[in-house]
């Protein structure tokens, strides 16, 4: 599978992917306690900005893999 083709898919897994965790971040929000302290907001938010990178992290790798064979290489 040539480079351009891994980041198409990768691409498109990543887009699915931000999508189904958006919608599993606003369940655990919506599960909280309807008034949370105001310094443990900004922790579950970032902590929630972070996560949905951790389980992509085999995806980018595998993007970027190998050799782009399709097309003239830069020198």
């Amino acid at each position: 599978m040539t480079l351009r083709t891994r980041k198409l898919v990768g691409s498109l897994i990543l887009t699915l992917w931000l999508i189904v965790f958006a919608l599993i971040a606003m369940a655990v929000i919506a599960m909280l306690p309807s008034r949370m302290p105001v310094w443990l907001e900004p922790i579950i938010y970032c902590a929630l900005g972070f996560a949905w990178i951790l389980p992509l992290k085999p995806v980018f790798i595998w993007m970027g893999k190998g050799r782009d064979t399709g097309g003239p290489h830069p020198r």
